[in-house]
């Protein structure tokens, strides 16, 4: 995978020693790593845990180094690590990652709740905490806050608690490590808080859709505004995201990766309508800052959730290089969405949902990276060459089986990580994905154009449009019905979730490993 290009033009030459040559993309993954361990460890654990993990990385890189005789990985692991330090140090100044207060004394803590469990007479809340203390100091934690029962309290919405933390008396996991989850117990009050951009833009566009949609279309005008900006926290039926969880298609009401691509491929039309194709300088750096401005806009829209964020920065990373006429690896692209993530919101680089959205960019790379590797790529090349309908129904057939081979990969990479996570296993996901996820990139355009003339006929009522309103309602609600009632047959069929035992954390990286060794195993290629 890594061509002439990623070779660095420098040989490193020690004594007698082989020469070695060292690759950008795993220099550039060195650097990365070695910065977000440094800058992480230190903002959320402090000095004593920087200083463990910078023993932990710099033994086997110096032993490395030495075997290999190589000096650049040292001085680059150095150099990253100090600087993700410092960094850390900077951002623990300016926005604590801990709670300020000892256990058993009184704080303030305010913030948006995750999510609600009620158990007998006690709600547990798990809170986004980012104001803390009397003077309401900023701060980036999550807690665990316990209350009694009493007004009614739902996801997505702001409160403030005031009470005590508390001291745990369990032996942390390594989930309590990578995203500390602090206990709280006091008593909270819900927050008039006013709704973000993206929240107010999302609940006008399902106002409009609503007026024009039939009676009973609420259900799937909410899901299909979710498939393209995301779910916040209470904003679907309890029902409809148990459907979709025991389906295994959980991620295609999360917005990612897929729906920024979306997005540019949407502004990219104008674009070309008006000025065709980016082929100057000039028009590459225009085109470029466009680009920008379309990912980072529906990013506000979606109200900057983790996985969109992510996305963002490696789209950002993507659309850079394209600015200076180069072509980056994929895994380059992931590596450097991490980086920019770690840089702009360190607090959340290792919380579950920002880890899955990593987790989930490497499958889909190493999915497309086995794809070429096993030579299907060069297979479906060839038959795109030919013309006759006989061959383009072969054609259509490799797309389809390369759709449902490239699920098949990437849920068996997010097995681990879901048993570790979660304790639970959807074997119909692949087929639910592969099925669901070419539908899904048909139907953006149509529920993008269905939200467009709803709020074009509400601004201005003319019976034309209104028509053509009222059309594009029926054809998107029929369509998401269709969505919703196939996710409702497949979640249940017998055994669609399964409870596991639980998975340590070794347990999951040794299970990630052999997938790993398994998929870059060499397989000979047929010649002729």
């Amino acid at each position: 995978m890594e061509g002439p290009h990623h070779i660095w033009g420098t040989w490193w030459l020690i004594g007698r020693g082989p020469s070695i040559a060292v690759t950008r993309v795993r220099l550039h993954a060195l650097a990365i790593v070695s910065f977000l361990a440094g800058e992480w460890s230190r903002y959320v654990w402090g000095w004593r845990a920087a200083g463990l993990v910078a023993a932990s990385l710099a033994v086997p890189v110096l032993a490395w180094s030495a075997w290999r005789r190589a000096l650049r990985p040292m001085f680059v692991m150095a150099a990253s690590l100090a600087s993700g330090i410092l960094v850390g140090a900077a951002w623990a100044a300016w926005q604590p990652a801990r709670p300020s207060a000892p256990p058993g004394a009184r704080d303030v803590i305010a913030g948006q709740v995750q999510s609600v469990k009620v158990i007998h007479r006690r709600s547990e809340i798990v809170l986004a905490v980012r104001r803390e203390g009397e003077d309401a100091h900023p701060c980036h934690y999550q807690a665990l806050v316990f209350v009694e029962r009493g007004a009614r309290i739902d996801a997505g919405e702001w409160v403030e608690a005031d009470g005590t933390f508390v001291a745990s008396d369990r032996a942390p996991t390594a989930m309590d490590i990578l995203s500390p989850l602090y206990l709280f117990d006091g008593r909270v009050r819900v927050l008039d808080r006013p709704q973000r951009f993206g929240q107010r833009v999302t609940a006008y566009m399902a106002a409009r859709m609503e007026d024009v949609a039939p009676a009973g279309e609420r259900e799937a005008i909410l899901v299909a505004l979710s498939m393209v900006f995301g779910n916040t926290p209470g904003s679907l039926p309890q029902g409809v995201s148990s459907d979709f969880l025991a389906a295994g298609v959980t991620h295609l009401l999360v917005a990612s990766g897929s729906n920024v691509g979306f997005a540019l491929d949407l502004a990219a039309i104008p674009w070309q309508t008006l000025f065709g194709r980016a082929c100057t300088r000039r028009r590459r750096l225009v085109y470029g800052v466009y680009a920008l401005c379309a990912v980072w806009g529906f990013a506000l829209l979606c109200g900057f959730q983790l996985a969109i964020f992510r996305a963002a920065c490696g789209a950002t990373y993507s659309i850079a290089a394209g600015m200076c006429g180069r072509r980056v690896h994929g895994y380059t692209v992931l590596w450097s969405s991490a980086w920019m993530a770690g840089v702009l919101d360190p607090a959340d680089l290792l919380a579950p949902s920002m880890l899955m959205s990593l987790y989930a960019s490497f499958a889909v790379c190493e999915a497309h990276a086995l794809w070429h590797r096993i030579g299907f790529g060069r297979w479906v090349g060839r038959e795109k060459a030919r013309t006759s309908p006989f061959e383009r129904a072969r054609r259509m057939a490799a797309s389809l089986a390369r759709a449902f081979i490239a699920a098949a990969i990437i849920d068996a990479y997010m097995v681990p990580v879901l048993w570790w996570l979660f304790r639970q296993w959807t074997p119909y996901g692949a087929l639910s994905t592969a099925v669901l996820e070419p539908a899904v990139e048909v139907l953006m355009p149509l529920i993008v154009l269905w939200s467009f003339m709803a709020s074009l006929v509400h601004a201005w009522p003319w019976p034309p449009i209104a028509w053509c309103a009222e059309a594009m309602s029926r054809v998107g609600g029929a369509a998401m019905s269709a969505v919703l009632d196939f996710v409702h047959f497949v979640a249940s069929w017998h055994g669609s979730l399964r409870s596991l035992a639980p998975l340590s954390f070794a347990g999951a990286c040794a299970l990630v490993l052999v997938l790993v060794a398994v998929a870059h195993v060499r397989v000979p290629q047929r010649r002729g």
